[in-house]
């Protein structure tokens, strides 16, 4: 799957997302939004590896913590789905895309994150596949 086909998926589970973003492993970030004038999907890579949020070291904690202190991992035995981070003008949803990479969502506020990351999350565990994305 490409990243344009990844977020045309992502952006279409519900008209409230301003926007998108892929961050894996070894790539830099991509973004993704729909163009207000014409509807259509607009993409770009993020330059200077910037990080669009750190949810990675969110997931981790949450998910037990082991690969940041060296120690024993705890079993995750709630199985996180997504993080929701809450600002005062956006809500921004993310959720794990296989074991390498993460996808983000901005909401305005007054979304409901669960209902989202929930479809989020049922679409990325979909799409999550060995191959590469590009």
């Amino acid at each position: 799957m490409t990243f344009g086909e990844l977020a045309q998926h992502v952006l279409s589970l519900d008209p409230a997302i301003e926007w998108m973003a892929l961050e894996e492993a070894g790539r830099e970030a991509r973004w993704a939004w729909r163009d207000p004038d014409k509807g259509a999907v607009c993409a770009r890579s993020a330059t200077g590896n910037v990080q669009i949020a750190d949810p990675l070291l969110l997931l981790m904690l949450a998910d037990g913590g082991g690969g940041l202190s060296g120690g024993k991992t705890i079993e995750n035995s709630h199985h996180l789905l997504f993080v929701v981070l809450a600002y005062a003008d956006m809500v921004q949803i993310v959720a794990r895309m296989g074991t390498e990479a993460h996808v983000s969502v901005a909401v305005p506020p007054g979304t409901d994150p669960y209902a989202l990351g929930t479809k989020l999350t049922r679409l990325l565990e979909r799409c999550a596949q060995p191959t590469v994305l590009h």
